[in-house]
Parts: structure tokens; sequence; C-alpha cells
């Protein structure tokens, strides 16, 4: 990205995943089990009155869900805008942001883009727009790494434990 299309309002990325399917690779964005492998810690996805999604079923567009990171005391919940065709997925992330993630074939691998804007009618955060900026770069990198090679490059150990064994 150059200088002269920066934007503060949005950003996007996008990594090219060995797969047969777009569905071999959606299973990852669309199930509570695979966003756990590459992304969050644990995640619940919640349909008609609370009812809980079971975790290799696909979200659907309305879903609400509550999201925790790994090792961290941090949660998120949000609202599945959109999920279709088993290739998109769009999402509020916290009161500031939706992400949108989608899938294409691309010769013989599949195209990954992820979009992260401001939710219509936000106030912007610049920190917080730069800060998912640079980590959904590390997770869409662990998510390739995850599928590809079997590794999850996440830490395991939390950040509290990190400092009192220095």
């Amino acid at each position: 990205m150059d200088k002269d299309n920066f934007s503060l309002n949005e950003f996007h990325h996008g990594i090219l995943l060995k797969a047969g399917s777009k569905e071999e690779i959606y299973k990852y964005l669309g199930t509570a089990e695979g966003l756990t492998k590459w992304f969050m810690g644990s995640a619940e996805y919640f349909y008609d009155e609370n009812k809980t999604r079971q975790r290799k079923e696909y979200i659907k567009t309305g879903d609400k869900f509550t999201w925790k990171w790994l090792e961290k005391k941090l949660s998120i919940n949000g609202i599945v805008i959109e999920a279709a065709d088993k290739s998109h997925v769009r999402f509020t992330f916290g009161s500031l942001f939706e992400v949108t993630m989608s899938l294409k074939n691309h010769d013989e691998r599949i195209l990954f883009t992820l979009k992260q804007e401001y939710a219509p009618g936000a106030s912007h955060d610049d920190f917080g727009h730069i800060n998912c900026c640079v980590c959904w770069a590390f997770f869409i990198t662990n998510l390739k790494s995850v599928h590809e090679f079997g590794n999850d490059l996440r830490e395991t150990i939390s950040h509290d434990e990190f400092l009192i064994n220095r």
C-alpha cells in the first residue's frame, strides 16, 4: 500500500491458501470450531433467542456471537450481518467496526480477503483501527499456517504468566 492510498477509514488484507474448495476454508470462518483454530480462544454463536449453534454448525445471517481471545481476559460480542454462499461473512467487530471476509477461487488456490471499515455512525478511533490492521495481518498469516502446515502461531502462555516468569 502506498501513502497515497492509505486510509484511516478502512483497510484490506488478502492471502492465497492452498485448498480444494472455498468450503474447505469457509469452515474456518463460518463455524465456531473453525474460528477457534486460528483466531479466537473460544467462540459461541446464538440464534432464536439464545439457542446455541453447535461448534461445527455453519453460522447464519442474524446470529449473535461471543468470542473470547486466547489467553487474554478479553471478549467481544457482535452480530453476523451476512453469511452467504459459504464464501462470504460480514460481522460487527466491537461497536466501531464491521469486518467482511470473502473467499474466491484464484488459479488453483483460494483467495481470502478481509476488509475492515467503520460501522455507520461510529466515532473514529485511529489507534484501534491501526491496531486491528496489524493484528489481522498476524491472524490471517496464522490461518495459512494452521490450514497448510498444521502450526498454530498464537502464544499459549498468558501475558501475566510471561511477566511472572521473565
